[in-house]
């Protein structure tokens, strides 16, 4: 085992998973490779907390072999047959462990060193109109612009195919650099030293073109009021679990706000934009979109709690993960503590990528086909459940 660069490897992924401003929860993945085995991080641990044992020891020649092979067109016997193949590339020993969707994307370079992160910052370019001019403008030819697909093997296999197209013009060589629609940050080199360069050179390019940013400090809300709008998601959550058959496990709900929030949760038309989903991070652990309930009388406002959120439920099939009430603040609603703290942590970061985005001709949600497909999709299912335990 290469016992020094996985340490490296372990350091630097800590490094980058501290605070909130690169991942947040299970998201982002990181790996090391050398001439036979790649490790990567596996799915749904946290990169602050990452230890060596937390990344999976995988084969690179079975990991090669996968790009040879031809899977099905219909999705989900596709998925099912890669995701087989990616598992039955782990070398011995490391059957317990499931790597991350994204190892193929990471087998893919030669480098030894492949990071993948979501900052807060450039999802605010990722996810506007005018993504992929702003990142030929602000990055040029060093970066690699990945239009947003469906992830797993389409995504893995869209990376490969662009990638080398890229190469063709540019002598061989792999992009040090990719920007990911709606989603992320990949560099890959081959030290950790080169790895914080390119970090570095990338935000500091979308750095110099930020001219609005969003209110970050939180604001004192109006406790009592905020606490009558949690007690009425809670029994409206709790009700419809009940009448659905899950009556013995009742919410944990916490409530928030922040000045950013306050500015888009005026009325419906403010708060429109933010019904779209902004990335797979933020689908997986706050929802495909918040219940919006418009601002009411106080005497009404439970009454409107219940009606929008139980209508939500009827619509969409699922209890919301947000519930954002015009004029108060917000509700986080999760099975557990830590599912509804991340529900929370991931709003609060979509409120300041959309804010962002405004530098860059405004907010770009993803597309609904795609948000349905990661709603539906096992992987995704089991990622959250690992990162939330």
């Amino acid at each position: 085992m290469n016992t020094q660069g996985l340490q490296e490897l372990v350091e630097l992924s800590r490094e980058y998973g501290k605070g909130r401003d690169w991942v947040i929860g299970g998201g982002g993945n990181t790996s090391f490779k050398d001439d036979r085995f790649m490790w990567i991080k596996a799915s749904g641990t946290t990169l602050g907390e990452i230890t060596a044992e937390q990344f999976v020891r995988m084969d690179l020649s079975r990991l090669e072999a996968i790009w040879e092979k031809r899977y099905p067109r219909e999705a989900d016997e596709r998925e099912r047959q890669a995701l087989e193949d990616l598992m039955a590339a782990r070398a011995p020993g490391e059957e317990g462990k499931r790597p991350s969707v994204e190892t193929l994307m990471h087998a893919l370079f030669p480098h030894r060193f492949v990071f993948h992160t979501h900052p807060t910052v450039l999802n605010g370019l990722t996810c506007s109109r005018d993504a992929d001019g702003a990142v030929s403008r602000l990055l040029g030819e060093r970066a690699l612009w990945i239009p947003t697909v469906n992830p797993g093997y389409i995504l893995a296999r869209t990376i490969y195919d662009l990638v080398q197209q890229w190469r063709t013009s540019h002598g061989g060589e792999y992009p040090p650099i990719l920007v990911m629609q709606n989603h992320g940050l990949v560099v890959a080199g081959d030290s950790v030293e080169e790895i914080r360069s390119l970090n570095g050179e990338v935000m500091e390019a979308i750095e110099r073109s930020i001219t609005v940013r969003p209110e970050i400090d939180p604001v004192a809300a109006e406790p009592a009021h905020l606490e009558d709008v949690r007690d009425a998601v809670t029994r409206a959550v709790a009700d419809y679990r009940a009448a659905h058959g899950d009556a013995l496990n009742p919410p944990v709900t916490t409530t928030f706000t922040s000045p950013e929030l306050a500015r888009r949760a005026g009325n419906r038309e403010a708060f429109a934009p933010l019904e779209g989903a902004l990335t797979p991070d933020h689908i997986v652990y706050s929802g495909h979109k918040p219940c919006y309930v418009p601002e009411a009388p106080a005497m009404a406002l439970k009454a409107e709690i219940l009606a929008e959120i139980m209508e939500y439920c009827r619509r969409e099939q699922t209890c919301p993960k947000l519930v954002v009430v015009g004029g108060l603040g917000a509700v986080a609603v999760g099975a557990t503590e830590k599912k509804a703290e991340l529900a929370k942590q991931l709003f609060l970061d979509a409120l300041k990528v959309a804010r962002y985005t405004e530098n860059f001709g405004g907010l770009q949600a993803m597309p609904e086909d795609q948000v349905a497909f990661i709603r539906g999709w096992e992987v995704e299912k089991f990622r959250e459940a690992v990162s939330t335990e």
